[in-house]
């Protein structure tokens, strides 16, 4: 029996020792991909598409605040109470640019049908209170009348140190440059100059938008029974009616121009040195055999000591190491940059010119067959070891079938690889394919390519300081006694909810493991 589920496709995933099945689920649209096999380690994730409209951050707020007690487990931190008699082997939640999602994992059963039932009652029936949006998101804050106005807040606070790194924010410029016209040129974890323009209004209703079974894909990996896990999810689903939701991700249209783009990074002074990146934007690819080609291409230019990309830069003495994400395959799009920190101003131009030098000369010369092979050699060896430490091995599974399923793709062709890999090494013999080739291709004759660079402003953080003082002075000036007042009694409840424990009878509804289940 399916349990309210269609069976969609069933294929054995050989490589993988796995059986999958994926489902659509028939009352809500659910869609559902349970593999099946021998790992004890077992993963359960439900991701929702939350593409942004704008950078004030609301998928990252809301993928804390929907942590923050809920429906069955009214309790201000569920997690860290779940936390105390779990045995998790993993319990956390990831914000990206166009998908949020929620993994957990654990070697006991009822413990990770425990995590499973946490986990869906604060997707589906948050308590998302005024005070938590305050406390995850932003408000202001006022100590009394004759205070600064201030903003606080878990996330603003957060994004005010990401917007403060140089490094993050080189890769942040870099993704959004290749973007232009689609979700990817917002900031899904939010601008701090843009958080404080989210009402929690709007808070709501990206949730009412976005959290429904009708946008959600449901994830199952492991040992336990693939039937218990249809009927635990159909008794959560069955609640809601189909929903016709808008989150498909656009395709971004591929543009014929080069872009260049110059931003400041908060410096210590104006003698520190810069940074660049040169990124190249590939087709809407769903073609796991040219994503491998592409994933293999990656590591021949930078994946290894002696990569003739990598070693040019290095050994240039034009900067102190590699910048950029190498190849970015978790999006609609996938990408590719580096380029160099620790860059002298004035040098800028000359790293560009020899990353172009270099790909002229594998394109002229041909890459060393060693080079190739070592490559091949080494996303093989990944692919079937599939080690990925500590991380449980059905998450990171699970991430790369999100690539291909949020957009609509078949999520379980891309966990197979031994039939394209074959296909790789066959073309590669008989001359019909080469990475000489897809270089040119998609690096040298691609004009979908910006150049961003990172140049030190040793003045700009006491400029936005100025600038944020002047603004929250204006809008404080603009308040009402009342309004004022209002300001210091919402804190003064904030703190005072912080500050109270959770009732014992809130606390004993979080489902804790006894030794009758622990083995």
């Amino acid at each position: 029996m399916n349990h309210g589920f269609q069976l969609i496709k069933e294929k054995e995933i050989k490589e993988l020792e796995t059986v999958a099945r994926l489902y659509i689920h028939k009352k809500t649209g659910a869609r559902l991909l349970s593999l099946s096999n021998n790992d004890e380690n077992k993963v359960f994730g439900i991701t929702f598409r939350t593409p942004p409209s704008d950078s004030t951050g609301v998928p990252h707020i809301l993928e804390h605040s929907v942590l923050c007690g809920s429906r069955k487990y009214p309790v201000k931190e569920p997690f860290v109470e779940l936390l105390k008699g779990s045995m998790s082997t993993f319990l956390n939640a990831f914000t990206y640019p166009d998908k949020t999602c929620y993994p957990v994992a654990s070697q006991n059963i009822k413990d990770f049908y425990n995590l499973i039932d946490v986990y869906l009652d604060a997707v589906f029936f948050p308590k998302l209170s005024r005070y938590t949006f305050m406390q995850e998101g932003w408000h202001y804050e006022l100590e009394s009348l004759d205070s600064p106005l201030t903003i606080n807040g878990i996330v603003y606070s957060e994004m005010k140190g990401v917007y403060s790194s140089a490094d993050i924010m080189l890769d942040e410029y870099s993704l959004r440059s290749l973007f232009p016209d689609t979700i990817y040129k917002y900031d899904s974890g939010g601008d701090p100059k843009e958080i404080p323009n989210l009402t929690y209004e709007d808070f709501l209703k990206f949730h009412r938008r976005f959290y429904h079974p009708s946008n959600s894909f449901i994830w199952f990996y492991g040992d336990d029974d693939p039937e218990q896990r249809l009927i635990f999810i159909d008794e959560y689903l069955k609640e809601f009616e189909k929903k016709d939701i808008e989150s498909a991700i656009p395709s971004q249209p591929i543009l014929n121009e080069h872009r260049k783009i110059t931003k400041p990074f908060m410096a210590e002074s104006s003698s520190s040195k810069g940074m660049i990146t040169v990124n190249w934007l590939f087709p809407d690819i769903h073609d796991q055999k040219l994503r491998l080609s592409f994933m293999i291409l990656e590591h021949i230019l930078i994946g290894m000591p002696g990569s003739p990309l990598r070693k040019a830069l290095i050994e240039s003495g034009l900067g102190e190491d590699i910048a950029g994400v190498g190849l970015e395959r978790e999006i609609r799009h996938m990408f590719f940059s580096t380029g160099l920190k620790g860059v002298d101003v004035n040098n800028m131009p000359k790293v560009e010119e020899l990353i172009f030098e270099v790909l002229n000369q594998l394109v002229k010369d041909g890459i060393d067959k060693d080079t190739i092979d070592a490559a091949i050699n080494t996303i093989e060896f990944r692919l079937r070891e599939n080690n990925t430490g500590r991380f449980p091995r059905g998450l990171s599974l699970m991430l790369r079938a999100l690539t291909f399923w949020i957009y609509e793709a078949d999520p379980i062709s891309v966990l197979m690889f031994d039939k394209q890999l074959t296909q790789i090494k066959e073309e590669l013999s008989s001359k019909d394919f080469s990475f000489e080739q897809m270089i040119k291709t998609y690096f040298l004759e691609n004009l979908h390519r910006t150049t961003v660079m990172l140049k030190p402003d040793p003045e700009l953080k006491k400029r936005e300081e100025m600038e944020e003082r002047k603004r929250l002075d204006e809008i404080k000036s603009k308040m009402s006694v009342s309004e004022l007042k209002k300001i210091i009694q919402d804190v003064q409840e904030l703190r005072k909810i912080q500050q109270t424990p959770d009732s014992p009878s809130a606390i004993a509804k979080i489902p804790i493991l006894t030794l009758k289940y622990v083995k």
